[in-house]
């Protein structure tokens, strides 16, 4: 069920990316476990690369865009998903 919650979400999130975002990482972190599902990284993950490319403001300088994409990079990264750690080396090289 959550699943499809998160797919609807990255979907909208075309229309106000930073409420996306945000609405992407309560629901994660509403249901726990779901970080450790491989279909999730799969939606998940991607969806965030994406940001980092394209959004770079949102989730480098907003307050709450980047609160929001730490949320959900630790989630996956803590999951041991090895997308999410590979993307966190990455986010982390982005700042120096």
């Amino acid at each position: 069920m959550i699943h499809h919650v998160v797919e609807t979400l990255v979907f909208l999130s075309s229309v106000d990316k930073r409420r996306g975002l945000q609405a992407l990482a309560d629901a994660v972190a509403a249901n726990e476990g779901y970080a450790y599902d491989s279909l999730a990284a799969g939606v998940v993950i991607p969806h965030l690369t994406r940001l980092l490319a394209e959004e770079r403001a949102l989730v480098l300088y907003d307050e709450d865009g980047v609160t929001a994409f730490r949320k959900l990079l630790s989630a996956f990264a803590g999951a041991g998903n090895e997308q999410a750690l590979e993307l966190a080396f990455t986010f982390s090289d982005v700042f120096r």
